[in-house]
């Protein structure tokens, strides 16, 4: 018995702690009283009356721990007055509330008891006895949840009173009605239902705004301060003007009183965030919609966004860099559509068009009297090793400058290419920033358009092939540029401790998708398509002279006349190809022969060599097809 009552105390001071802690911090305290019809199972006593009190501290949402009292009376058979019982001991339950306004529990107590018990004794005496002991009891609730701090249950349990040697003294079950008071203390009382925190993971970059809408870029935190917990929580975001739509962060299914949960930041940026010239804060809002005991609810919190310069970027990763690369702004398509126009007229037979296409955006750009200019402030040669925030200027910018760093250059080149649908890469090294071109070429097949394959960079795995231009000899002209490009090439190849990174633009825009920056302006240059044409009829000789002509002698040495033919048309020699294909002496050398004469515009010729093909082969698909197209060249 000394040892029961010892376990109580000690009970009691534990409690008292855990009470104390949790005041200090932030406590809920339910007070129950349950008046209760008793069913002893003893036959020899009659229905009775139980009352429970229960004071407990509620722990994690879902438990209760605290003290209880009860109070029991009897009426049993042969008795005179009454049999009341008590008892006061700890009690241990959980709880959950299904709904936001249902209440389900469970629970039990232990503790000691003694009573007033009147027994007649031999001789028709009565004497009044206070029989000690323990009761023990288990329970389950079922209520009603009015408000947050009451809550009406119907309740039913199993109690049992016995005696110090643990034999049965009472016990039967119960059933009634309770009172649930719930209070909170050691909370100061929050001026909003849910308050919100905003972090962000760094300052906002306009060139990641498209970014910023499929990958978070901050974290909310969202706080109930209801006195209840609150369900089917989402949360929104909006920046009025900066933002195309009001897009969801997250949801939240419950969240319990007084606690928090952390919902990432996602935001679907508008074109105005490009309107940034400097650093600054944009205002923003946090939507929370809820639902609170079955109400909805919906509050709003104004929030601050730190947003960078339109042109800040940080070398963290190069394959961000293709934010800038746009091959959807107008002005760069309408520039890049009237260049493709100029290229496509003095597209030559047999050399590789994609070759042609970027020899004529390269000396477009050099037309438009577009320069290399160091950003002072900046320069790409000192920046692009750190990650200190760097200046990039958009390809519209560049153009209307006339001018930018290596990587501005190339942004721009990239993106008149990448516009009409041909492939770029890039590449930054220590003193270089260098474009890929893909050439839209099988590895088998540079030998046939280049002197040296270290002219262009070829991956076997991918089977591709593509030219490299050096931005640092932009102003060197398209020949000077791409034989420099595959000097920084090999450097980057061979060497041992450079770590480079190869970047293929329309891989990293799954990731970082480009933003277009065509604020309006007038500057933009308008070359003369007949300069650009006599530029890249420039860099076509060039090229020629450097590669194409080292070829065909090296293809004369092997007495080939067809693989001759084939050369020399690529190297524009139109009149030494004819006459190495008329060595050859078959109907396909006949239609090569037809086919220089249509590009040499000598339609009367070429129908001739048709005819001549016929003669010898009726059914010869080249020849009538070459025929049919020359019908209306010959009319004019």
């Amino acid at each position: 018995m000394k040892r029961a009552i010892r376990t109580l105390i000690l009970s009691f001071v534990f409690l008292t702690s855990i009470g104390s802690h949790f005041k200090l911090e932030a406590a809920e305290y339910t007070f129950t009283i349950t008046p209760a019809v008793n069913y002893p199972f003893d036959e020899n006593i009659s229905l009775g009356f139980s009352g429970f009190l229960q004071s407990d501290i509620n722990l994690f949402n879902f438990m209760t721990i605290g003290f209880e009292g009860n109070y029991s009376l009897f009426k049993p058979t042969g008795f005179i007055k009454p049999m009341q019982l008590y008892g006061g001991g700890a009690g241990l339950g959980f709880y959950f509330y299904p709904f936001s306004r249902l209440y389900t529990g469970i629970g039990g107590g232990f503790g000691l008891n003694s009573g007033y018990v009147n027994v007649r004794e031999d001789g028709g005496v009565y004497n009044t006895y206070n029989p000690i002991g323990f009761y023990y009891r288990g329970y389950a609730e079922l209520g009603f949840r009015f408000s947050p701090s009451f809550v009406l249950t119907a309740t039913g349990g199993y109690l049992s009173y016995v005696k110090t040697d643990f034999s049965n003294f009472n016990n039967g079950v119960y059933g009634g009605i309770g009172i649930k008071i719930i209070k909170s203390t050691g909370i100061k009382k929050a001026s909003k239902s849910v308050s919100v925190s905003l972090e962000q993971y760094d300052d906002i970059n306009p060139s990641f705004s498209r970014i910023y809408r499929d990958n978070e870029c901050g974290i909310i935190t969202i706080t109930n301060h209801e006195s209840a917990e609150i369900r089917n929580v989402h949360i929104y975001f909006d920046a009025d003007k900066y933002t195309n739509s009001l897009i969801e962060c997250g949801t939240i299914k419950r969240l319990n009183r007084f606690k928090n949960a952390q919902i990432p930041l996602y935001i679907d940026f508008s074109d105005a965030i490009m309107t940034f010239t400097e650093d600054g804060l944009i205002p923003g809002s946090v939507i929370i919609e809820y639902e609170f005991l079955g109400k909805k609810n919906r509050i709003e919190q104004n929030v601050s966004l730190k947003v960078r310069n339109r042109n800040a970027f940080i070398w963290s990763d190069l394959a961000s860099l293709s934010t800038f690369i746009s091959s959807e702004t107008p002005e760069i398509q309408n520039f890049a559509k009237s260049v493709a126009g100029v290229a496509r007229n003095q597209l030559a037979t047999g050399m590789n068009r994609n070759f042609q296409f970027a020899a004529a955006m390269f000396v477009a750009l050099r037309c438009a009297a577009i320069n290399y200019s160091e950003d002072t402030l900046t320069p790409y040669i000192d920046y692009h090793t750190t990650e200190e925030v760097d200046s990039i200027l958009y390809p519209l910018q560049t153009m209307e400058c006339l001018g930018g760093d290596y990587d501005d250059l190339g942004i721009l080149l990239m993106s008149l290419l990448e516009s009409q649908g041909i492939s770029c890469a890039y590449m930054a090294t220590a003193e270089d920033f260098v474009v890929f071109v893909d050439l839209n070429m099988k590895p088998n097949s540079v030998s046939n358009h280049f002197a040296d394959e270290a002219s262009v960079f070829i991956d076997y795995d991918a089977e591709k092939v593509y030219l490299p231009l050096s931005m640092a000899n932009f102003e060197n002209g398209f020949t000077k540029s791409r034989i420099n490009g595959a000097k920084v090439l090999e450097e980057a190849l061979n060497d041992e401790y450079g770590d480079y990174e190869f970047i293929l633009v329309e891989d990293a825009w799954t990731v970082y998708k480009p933003v277009v920056y065509n604020i309006a302006s007038k500057n933009i240059p308008k070359p003369s398509s007949t300069l650009i044409a006599n530029q890249l009829d420039i860099a076509i000789k060039n090229y020629i002279i450097s590669d194409l002509n080292p070829i065909v002698a090296r293809v004369e040495q092997t007495g080939d006349t067809n693989k001759l033919g084939v050369a020399l048309v690529r190297a524009k020699r139109y009149t030494e190809a004819k006459e190495a294909f008329a060595k050859t002496n078959s109907v396909s050398a006949m239609n090569n022969i037809a086919n220089i004469f249509v590009i040499e515009q000598n339609y009367e010729e070429a129908a001739n060599q048709y005819n001549k093909v016929l003669e010898i082969d009726p059914e010869n698909k080249t020849a009538l097809s070459g025929l049919e197209s020359l019908k209306t060249k010959l009319e004019q």
